[in-house]
């Protein structure tokens, strides 16, 4: 698949979606929010997926993971298509995105316990297991948010993500040493 064919199937099956509401770009249950969620929000509110210039993407190269549902829903097809087009330009989207796109499982908690293993030297040894429960149910808490996220996509959206992931593996596959496009799609797509 060609990087316009490519394109054209991210725009065809996304430009339906509707936006969000400006009040429902960002992820809003903090009462406050934080500083780069209202930046995010109020920079994204004036733009449709398809406008939002390359410039503010790149400044907001991690923005997608402050959007809500709804706004990831939405600009999603933009972040996609920068990584496409731009993917020297992108710098660390198209790797954050690639995680993104990544369901965790239990293979990444168990690498994440070998990680964590030589920490537990440092822990009292009553703290230690209250340290594991926390991580667990973090790892936990991150596949339900993963689903939460992506099962909003259609059968159409998720093959674009899918062919997206398969451009990035076939055309930059050399730059990522664990195989990460591959992963993401071995996994849920």
């Amino acid at each position: 698949m060609t990087a316009n064919d490519l394109l054209a199937e991210i725009t065809a099956c996304f430009q339906q979606k509707p936006f969000p509401g400006k009040e429902n770009i960002v992820t809003n249950n903090d009462p406050g929010y934080d500083v780069e969620s209202l930046q995010i929000r109020d920079t994204f509110k004036r733009y449709t997926w398809q406008t939002l210039p390359d410039e503010l993407m790149r400044y907001e190269a991690g923005g997608y993971h402050f959007l809500s549902k709804q706004g990831l829903g939405y600009y999603l097809p933009a972040y996609l298509g920068f990584a496409v087009l731009a993917y020297s330009e992108a710098d660390a989207i198209p790797d954050g995105l690639i995680f993104s796109l990544t369901l965790p499982t239990a293979q990444d908690d168990l690498a994440m316990d070998r990680d964590l293993a030589h920490l537990a030297e440092q822990f009292p040894t009553s703290d230690w297991p209250a340290y594991q429960l926390t991580h667990r149910t973090q790892l936990t808490q991150g596949v339900a948010y993963f689903f939460d996220r992506y099962a909003q996509f259609s059968g159409a959206q998720g093959r674009a993500i899918y062919h997206f992931l398969v451009f990035m593996r076939e055309n930059h596959g050399q730059n990522y040493f664990n195989d990460e496009p591959n992963l993401a799609i071995q996994r849920s797509w």
